[in-house]
């Protein structure tokens, strides 16, 4: 509506349903010929999208025989964003992109630091902890509401009673005696680790919303440090876990850190 436009655009949480039509109306919109309140639907660039022809529109997502985004895809894109457009402008969308991996996302920033004029990337990912801060720093971030319908389990009863502390400051031994549960199943240590940290990443990412709109919680300035720094170590304990470090370890450097 102001007639500004940001090389690159970061759509986090919700559904990914939702991101995925947020992120589909947003390209639309960049590309439309007459754009109003949205893509009017009608001319040759909106049924071009409509038919998945469009030839500035690029999607980038992880192949099927892959786990993750991989650097050639992004070489790929760069390459592609050095010829000039067929029309006003590239636009790119990156389904998942908290999937790409680290050498995707470092070369991707060389992009996004010295972005092309025209070309506006989107970047579809379920949770800030999935990219680079370097990354996420380079992007216009929205954080979409996440969904009401949260199954409750052992672990998201766990992270709220850990965010819980966490905010009041709590003890070390007060935290792991929270997480107990976990670190006794051997069995199952990595498996209820992760889903612990994801569950905690929603309870503090949802905390730190409400203490943002919230005045009052807004003068504990500590206190959303704490829960800041909470957040930090759980995605950093993720990654951990991930390249198959103790669990155990982990949640108890958790426990001391955050």
């Amino acid at each position: 509506n102001s007639g500004k436009l940001i090389h690159a655009y970061a759509l986090i949480g919700g559904s990914s349903s939702a991101r995925t039509e947020l992120g589909d109306w947003l390209a639309g919109y960049l590309l439309c010929d007459s754009p109003d309140e949205g893509p009017c639907g009608d001319c040759l660039a909106c049924r071009k999208i409509a038919h998945g022809n469009h030839e500035d529109l690029i999607l980038v997502k992880k192949p099927q025989d892959k786990e993750s985004i991989i650097k050639d895809q992004i070489l790929e894109l760069i390459d592609r964003l050095s010829f000039k457009p067929f029309g006003k402008r590239y636009v790119v969308i990156i389904e998942d992109a908290q999937l790409m991996n680290a050498a995707s996302q470092n070369k991707l920033l060389k992009t996004l630091e010295e972005p092309a004029s025209d070309a506006v990337m989107i970047l579809l990912a379920d949770r800030p902890g999935g990219l680079l801060q370097t990354v996420l720093s380079r992007c216009v971030c929205f954080y979409l509401d996440e969904e009401e319908t949260h199954e409750e389990t052992p672990e998201t009863v766990m992270a709220a009673a850990f965010a819980d502390l966490v905010g009041a400051g709590g003890a070390y031994y007060k935290k792991k005696a929270v997480i107990a549960d976990i670190l006794a199943d051997k069995d199952n240590i990595r498996q209820r680790s992760l889903a612990f940290l994801d569950a905690l990443e929603e309870e503090l990412i949802t905390r730190l919303k409400r203490s943002a709109a919230d005045v009052t919680d807004q003068a504990d300035g500590t206190k959303t440090e704490r829960m800041a720094n909470a957040l930090r170590q759980a995605e950093n304990g993720r990654k951990y876990i991930k390249q198959l470090q103790s669990a155990a370890y982990t949640l108890k450097q958790l426990c001391l850190r955050a």
